[in-house]
């Protein structure tokens, strides 16, 4: 079963009954010394609004990018590059080393073994003492 409660004073009441269209224009009809209203007249059509692009900022972005791309494939082609030069280069100069380098150790190989035999031979043929 359900208790009534007592009414929510916090809810308003409708107190005043409108009888029909005459009330309703009596609630809304403006004061006699009021000025009529005038009724806003409309903004003139201008038509759509086209939104023309930004070309400036458009013209920036491809610029950066294609930069970008460009940048990107000049880096590669330099890597390459230097890298063909750089082991030709080191090529080149380990040829010329190595020849420089045989030479060197031939005549080095030649005094160690001329000095190697002349101690030799001084061991088995003492000087002869006078």
């Amino acid at each position: 079963m359900m208790s009534e409660q007592p009414f929510d004073q916090g809810i308003p009441l409708l107190t005043e009954v409108l009888s029909g269209p005459e009330a309703l224009h009596e609630m809304t009809a403006e004061p006699e010394d009021a000025p009529p209203a005038r009724i806003a007249e409309p903004a003139p059509f201008l038509g759509p609004v086209v939104l023309q692009p930004d070309w400036d900022a458009i013209e920036a972005r491809l610029t950066q990018r294609i930069l970008h791309q460009v940048q990107g494939k000049i880096d590669h082609l330099l890597e390459e590059r230097i890298a063909h030069v750089l082991q030709t280069a080191l090529q080149n100069a380990l040829i010329g080393m190595r020849g420089a380098l045989r030479e060197d150790l031939q005549q080095s190989l030649e005094q160690i073994v001329a000095n190697a035999v002349s101690h030799e031979l001084g061991h088995l043929h003492p000087p002869s003492v006078q």
